[in-house]
């Protein structure tokens, strides 16, 4: 069809100049109707989500880095973690299936959002309580975390509504808004980053932990102003039907899809913790800066698994040649980029300190290059979504997660913090290896 219109708009342009601009308007043509194609236009939205988080997000790191001593970086940077680990398990992976089913939603569409809101903010409520009593029993590296009433109270909602601030991206996402997802983030993080040089004196023990979840209450109610009272309406106009399956049906999808979704929290979002309650939070600082910096790239894998999601749910015959162009395109521009992390990675976190180019530049590159494979991964498994194969999901979020912790917790004796990017990289590969032939089927056609 695009083609097809293609077509009809060069011969139109041709008609209405002869031999004038024959050439530059059919390619402006072209690239507005590149632009229009959803797939492409939610991946190139996402990225530059990324892109601007991830400036923002570097220069939030590198004031915190000059601001607060490395103790108190490592205990907010913990909190920051452990915060959004809780939280990544309280939504139930509900990003998923708002992304795999949303679009078709319909008339239903604001009552699922709803439930997932609701379903997502009290787990998070009861999973850090339950968090909150065991920590000081797994490790006493922990025990900032319950040092008052008051402070435990406030950072279980704050779990809550870092869930619904995570939700309401692929909400956007899901009902092609996705425009607003870099809009929303460069706010937050612009609001943030004022917040942390203002509380820098007054709490410098929570002056990060504050700042970024008051950020997160600025920036909620606008966006989902947006999605109640204009996105959610516009869905229910496009289509006069809701084609969810059966709720058990739906159910099931959701709890399988969790449980590998609670793998994959195992093998990533976990790790600044396990390093903290193994190796302190001095050492965590320094781990999650690198950390963070390489997962920038990771976050733009995730979210080309999610533009393949939401489109190819809405038309499934397109599957096999949507995952194509997901993988050439990640790889066009992941493998520059890694190559360009690597070689700038001491220089880059010359900017949060000395100690941080010595110690993190190895981690920051392992981390970079891991998500080469990641990225195959990531689509392998957004493609099992859409076919709605879970079992598939389980196998590669439960056998990467495995791999990955089981040889950290080795490596980390051995050599740091750099053991736990050689851990992460080689639970990647391996993995990725292993799905390699089913990938190749699926990328023919074939399942």
């Amino acid at each position: 069809m695009s083609a097809q219109r293609a077509g009809t708009a060069d011969a139109s342009v041709g008609r209405a100049a002869p031999g004038v601009g024959t050439v530059a308007e059919p390619i402006g043509v072209r690239l507005r109707q590149h632009l229009r194609d959803p797939l492409n236009g939610n991946v190139y939205a996402l990225m530059l989500n990324t892109a601007v988080s991830s400036l923002l997000g570097i220069a939030y790191w590198a004031l915190a880095a000059r601001l607060y001593s490395p103790a108190e970086l490592g205990i907010g940077a913990a909190m920051v973690s452990t915060m959004s680990f809780l939280s990544n398990l309280s939504q139930l992976n509900l990003n998923g299936a708002l992304a795999r089913f949303l679009p078709a939603a319909a008339g239903q569409g604001s009552r699922l959002v709803g439930y997932a809101y609701g379903v997502s903010c009290l787990a998070a409520l009861v999973l850090s309580g339950a968090f909150l009593l065991l920590a000081p029993l797994v490790a006493d590296r922990l025990e900032f975390l319950h040092r008052t009433p008051l402070l435990a109270v406030t950072f279980a909602l704050c779990v809550a509504g870092w869930s619904v601030f995570t939700l309401q991206d692929s909400v956007l996402t899901a009902l092609r808004g996705v425009v607003w997802v870099p809009v929303e983030n460069t706010a937050f993080g612009t609001i943030k980053i004022a917040l942390l040089v203002l509380f820098a004196g007054a709490v410098p023990g929570l002056g990060i932990f504050v700042s970024w979840n008051l950020a997160v209450v600025a920036t909620l109610i606008p966006v989902n102003v947006l999605v109640f009272r204009r996105l959610l309406p516009r869905l229910r106009a496009r289509r006069t039907e809701a084609t969810l399956p059966h709720r058990r049906v739906l159910a099931r999808f959701v709890a399988l899809d969790y449980v590998g979704y609670l793998f994959m929290q195992a093998g990533t979002n976990a790790l600044p913790l396990i390093v903290t309650a193994r190796l302190g939070a001095e050492a965590n600082g320094i781990f999650y800066v690198a950390w963070l910096l390489g997962g920038s790239l990771e976050l733009v894998a995730y979210h080309f698994g999610t533009s393949l999601t939401v489109e190819a749910a809405a038309d499934e015959s397109r599957l096999a040649a949507y995952a194509r162009q997901m993988l050439r395109r990640g790889l066009l521009l992941f493998v520059p980029a890694v190559v360009l992390l690597c070689v700038s990675a001491p220089l880059l976190l010359t900017l949060f300190g000395s100690d941080y180019a010595s110690t993190g530049s190895d981690t920051l590159r392992l981390f970079a290059v891991a998500v080469l494979p990641k990225l195959v991964l990531t689509v392998f498994v957004a493609v099992c979504r859409v076919q709605r194969r879970v079992g598939r999901i389980i196998a590669v979020h439960a056998s990467t997660s495995t791999l990955v912790v089981s040889l950290a917790l080795v490596a980390m004796a051995e050599i740091g913090v750099a053991g736990v990017g050689v851990a992460y990289l080689a639970g990647q590969v391996v993995v990725a290896g292993a799905v390699l032939p089913s990938m190749v089927r699926l990328l023919r056609g074939s399942s």
